[in-house]
């Protein structure tokens, strides 16, 4: 059995040694960017209006004294092939923009990863240079996660779509006052579909938990493409099944941890920059005071466009917040892969 209590003294060490010995606050933000590039900065009412001939009454008053409307309604006339022509491109540019920039961040994702992987290990917050040198791992992740992602919502989108032919087929959609029985019935209509999407979800985290834990990692040192690294992790898993089964409960634990720790510090520290800038204010309050009428707007765009730039630098320093978890668990899975192999213990001992 590994020794864990080992595996997370050994990576909570080098996690301080990265970012504490010595404090770098550049070294922060650019390691926090890159994090985050990679994805490790993680963590009814009744609408039933007929009560009787008033409204009744109403809708004849209603047709009575205002035929025009009505005559008005019925003369809307569909698109016509141009404006249909038109419609159908427009969305179709929506589309291929989306997923344009969708490929694009799944790309810089994917090389990211390894960008961040080698950084912890050379205790590094090198960008250019690592970019470039994963290049054909890169990419070949980049496949994979296409692949993988194009897969996990066509099953998504078929569980969704098979629900909703389902609750039309039994008619539990249209019942017009809802009870505890049609509610029950709702429930066990929709259960099958999900523990079906709870599978998924299930599974496909599973596959990606393997996959930037420990197939990252394989690719890096062997400088392998992605499908050679799942053939080498999966042979050295099944070897230690229940050392993996503990490795998951145990990262399970430390993620909850680091996001109620996150949250905690985040709001402090957000209060604190509240604080800061309503005290910042008061002075510019009264310094608007003073201004002429017309000269007021102007002055509080010039005060808004001068302080969006501080505050999205805050902002992104609270995010930075979570850098020592994530290079923590980026060290821990590393730590614990060299453990089931030695040859892939990527780190500095």
């Amino acid at each position: 059995m590994v020794d864990f209590g080992e595996i997370i003294n050994s990576s909570a060490n080098w996690t301080v040694t990265v970012l504490f010995k010595p404090f770098n606050f550049k070294k922060w933000l650019v390691l926090a960017f890159i994090a985050l590039m990679a994805g490790y900065m993680s963590g009814g009412c009744n609408l039933n209006f007929n009560d009787g001939g008033r409204h009744e009454d109403t809708s004849k008053e209603v047709q009575t004294d205002q035929p025009s409307k009505s005559a008005e309604a019925g003369e809307e006339k569909p698109l016509t092939r141009e404006e249909m022509r038109t419609v159908v491109i427009v969305l179709s540019v929506i589309v291929l923009i989306v997923v344009a920039f969708i490929a694009l961040f799944t790309w810089l994702g994917s090389r990211f990863s390894f960008v961040f992987l080698e950084d912890v290990i050379k205790n590094d917050a090198s960008i250019a240079a690592p970019f470039k040198a994963n290049g054909q791992i890169g990419n070949s992740y980049f496949l994979f996660n296409l692949v993988f992602m194009g897969i996990f919502l066509a099953l998504f989108g078929s569980i969704v779509y098979f629900c909703i032919l389902t609750l039309i087929k039994t008619g539990v959609i249209n019942v017009a006052e809802p009870d505890i029985k049609y509610f029950i019935e709702l429930f066990f209509v929709l259960l099958p579909y999900l523990i079906l999407a709870l599978l998924l979800f299930f599974i496909f985290g599973l596959i990606s938990l393997i996959t930037t834990n420990f197939v990252v990692p394989v690719m890096f040192k062997d400088r392998i493409k992605i499908l050679q690294a799942w053939s080498k992790v999966l042979s050295l898993l099944r070897k230690n099944v229940a050392n993996f089964i503990l490795y998951l409960l145990i990262k399970a634990g430390f993620y909850i941890c680091a996001g109620i720790v996150y949250l905690l510090v985040s709001l402090i520290c957000a209060l604190v920059i509240v604080i800061a800038g309503a005290l910042a204010g008061i002075p510019l309050y009264f310094i608007s005071t003073a201004i002429p009428p017309p000269s007021v707007i102007i002055y509080w765009v010039a005060v808004g466009i001068a302080a969006t730039p501080v505050l999205l630098f805050l902002l992104y320093c609270l995010i930075c917040l979570y850098l020592p978890f994530a290079v923590f668990f980026r060290t821990f899975s590393i730590r614990f892969l060299g453990r089931l192999d030695p040859q892939y213990d990527l780190l500095v001992s």
